[in-house]
This record gives structure tokens, C-alpha cells and sequence, in this order.
């Protein structure tokens, strides 16, 4: 059996997968108008949602699939409501913590403004 059949296989085996898990499994273009927009997983009106750029070789598909299938083991069940990481605003602040830490400063506090006195 050649490498691209096995790969192929291999492909519509994780997509049985992905959408056993309930994921809504999206093959799009996912570069028009200058834009270049990312692969991977997203949380919308209570469901999961995986998009594949339709361009990708069929490895970097597989890849892709794999890692949601990984990912998707850590979050939590749709029915529970949106998962912490897919709220607005968590993932800008974890990695706004993230910068802090990796860059080894050891910045000060942000410090509070000064209320302003009634004259």
C-alpha cells in the first residue's frame, strides 16, 4: 500500500473520530483577500468547531486532526457551556502572563491611579 493511501486512511479515520467527539469538521479555503488565516479548533454558540485549511497536504491535515483529538481530550463537554479558554479575553491575559514570565523581568506591579482630589 503506497504512503499517500495510508495517509488518506489514516485521514478519514481521525475525521471519523473528530466528529464522533460532536465536532462540526469544516475543509475551507482559509486564504482569500490577502487574509491567512489559521487552521484549528473554535467554540461557537455551544458547539466545537474545527477548520482545516483545504489546501494542506494531507499530513499536515493529519497533524492538525491528531492535535485537536488531543486537545479536545483536556477540554471540558459542550453541554457544560464554553470552555475557559475559548472566553473572550482569557487567552489575551494567559499570554500577557506568559510574555512576563518567559522574558525573565522582573516588572513592578501595575500601580493604582491616583484619585483626584475634589478642589
Amino acid at each position: 500500500m503506497s504512503a499517500a493511501k495510508r495517509g488518506k486512511e489514516r485521514l478519514a479515520e481521525l475525521e471519523r473520530q473528530v466528529r464522533g467527539k460532536g465536532v462540526q469538521l469544516a475543509y475551507e479555503k482559509l486564504q482569500f483577500a490577502g487574509l491567512h488565516l489559521k487552521s484549528g479548533l473554535c467554540w461557537f454558540k455551544g458547539r466545537y468547531y474545527l477548520f482545516v485549511d483545504r489546501l494542506k497536504p494531507v499530513g499536515d491535515r493529519v497533524d492538525l486532526l491528531e492535535q485537536a483529538l488531543e486537545d479536545l481530550a483536556m477540554l471540558p463537554d459542550p453541554t457544560l457551556g464554553p470552555p475557559a479558554a475559548f472566553q473572550p479575553g482569557v487567552n489575551e491575559a494567559a499570554q500577557a502572563e506568559g510574555r512576563d514570565e518567559d522574558s525573565g523581568d522582573d516588572a513592578a506591579e501595575p500601580q493604582a491611579k491616583p484619585e483626584k482630589a475634589d478642589a
